[in-house]
């Protein structure tokens, strides 16, 4: 039975006649609300059982031994999770399941990497370092498909002591695996990155074998891009925000402002992260230029209300709903976020935040929620409906009955009248 407050909705609606009786007995109410009671009751005991579940699930992914048995608890996860949405139709209770299962997934996959390295004679690791969650991980909106957006930060060392192990770890490694020709001079830091640079390569292909996905885009620290010292993430993102180096595109900022720490030593990402913001809201023009591409972001809608479709491929006849409906809102609330200095990541907690602030009112509020939940949903349903398919992020509007139409068509209305609010608020008139 699901938990939700439907239950008690249905028990009003279907008791709407006896409540409204003013000639009922004690024993007609002791009845009433006695079934109540059982359905409240059956409700709390079937959440409690998908609670233990999900506690079995979690011990057995920490206490894994091997890819292959995090790569089953993966699948069971995913079919798990989409039995809960298909009863229980929660979105929100999907991206924080996945959010608990993948981060714990993760996890893993990284204590495993590193006993890996020790067996191989690379050691422990030299350094403190965090695993980062990016784009959907990030804000903890995972749906049933998900790839690989991560980023590494480790610390700093001098340690004389760290060097002369991990060169000697370093050289018999590459020496007994032809990996390439050992330096013999190389610097602490230098052999520091090259550790770092073997666990990313080796947790981006076990990640993978769990089952997720490699990101197209890159965004996985196996990519130099994506990983370094808290040193050399500070000199990255200086040299984009003050020294304007374009070291850094703008989309890689954008990426770096959904950052969300998964594993390690949580104090050198929150040090990098403070460090991140601050110089992102003194740098007016690239806060200029993120708001930009967040309010010229277009929607799918076209004159008149009509829904702009593909005209030729694969998909013609149909809206991309992520890219047209989706992104433009995470993109217009996170842009106004930032602006305002919030700290959170996900979406629908930066919408309430804004709101808090009195930045939005509370229509608003409920409406780009709603956007959002329907922008999700009609992805979520593509992907539990064509699990193979390259198709879920494309709705046909014609498919769509006159009701799921409007709603669609007033979604997307929403992110367009909340782009035009923070382009008077943030960009008209302002001095950038």
């Amino acid at each position: 039975m699901p938990l939700s407050f439907s239950i008690i909705e249905r028990f009003t609606s279907e008791y709407a006649e006896a409540m409204r009786d003013k000639t009922l007995l004690r024993h007609d109410r002791y009845h009433m609300l006695s079934a109540l009671k059982e359905r409240l009751y059956q409700a709390m005991r079937d959440y409690e059982t998908f609670e233990a579940e999900l506690s079995s699930m979690i011990k057995s992914i920490e206490e894994a031994k091997t890819y292959e048995e995090l790569g089953g608890c993966h699948q069971r996860s995913v079919a798990g999770v989409r039995n809960y949405f298909l009863e229980e139709q929660t979105l929100i209770d999907v991206h924080d399941l996945f959010g608990h299962i993948r981060d714990a997934i993760t996890a893993r996959v990284l204590c495993l990497v590193e006993r890996e390295m020790e067996q191989d004679g690379l050691g422990p690791p030299p350094v403190e370092y965090a695993w980062v969650g990016l784009g959907s991980e990030g804000r903890n909106e995972q749906t049933f498909v998900t790839d690989q957006d991560n980023m590494i930060i480790y610390d700093e060392t001098n340690d004389a002591a760290i060097s002369e192990a991990l060169a000697r770890s370093l050289q018999n490694y590459r020496m007994t695996t032809n990996k390439e020709e050992p330096r013999n001079k190389a610097g602490v830091s230098e052999l520091v990155a090259s550790y770092y640079g073997e666990l990313a390569r080796r947790v981006v292909e076990r990640l993978h074998v769990v089952g997720f996905s490699k990101c197209k885009g890159g965004i996985m620290p196996s990519n130099e891009k994506w990983r370094g010292s808290t040193r050399d993430w500070e000199k990255k993102v200086r040299e984009t925000l003050t020294e304007d180096k374009k070291t850094l595109e703008l989309l890689d900022l954008i990426i770096l402002s959904d950052a969300r720490h998964i594993y390690g030593a949580k104090r050198i990402f929150d040090v990098f992260l403070q460090r991140f913001y601050a110089m992102l809201q003194e740098n007016r023009a690239v806060m200029k230029e993120l708001t930009q591409s967040a309010v010229f972001m277009p929607t799918a809608l076209g004159f008149f209300g009509r829904f702009k479709v593909e005209a030729e491929g694969e998909h013609k006849g149909k809206l991309n709903i992520k890219l047209h409906g989706w992104a433009p809102l995470i993109m217009s609330v996170r842009a106004l976020a930032l602006a305002e200095g919030l700290g959170d990541t996900n979406t629908l907690k930066r919408i309430r935040k804004l709101r808090e602030m009195n930045l939005i009112k509370r229509e608003l509020e409920e409406e780009l929620v709603d956007a959002y939940l329907l922008f999700v949903r009609l992805r979520v349903m593509n992907q539990i409906n064509e699990p193979d398919s390259n198709n879920a992020n494309h709705v046909d509007p014609n498919a769509l009955d006159p009701e799921a139409a409007g709603n669609l068509r007033k979604g997307m209305r929403v992110v367009e009248s909340f782009q035009k609010y923070i382009n008077e608020m943030l960009l008209f008139g302002q001095p950038f």
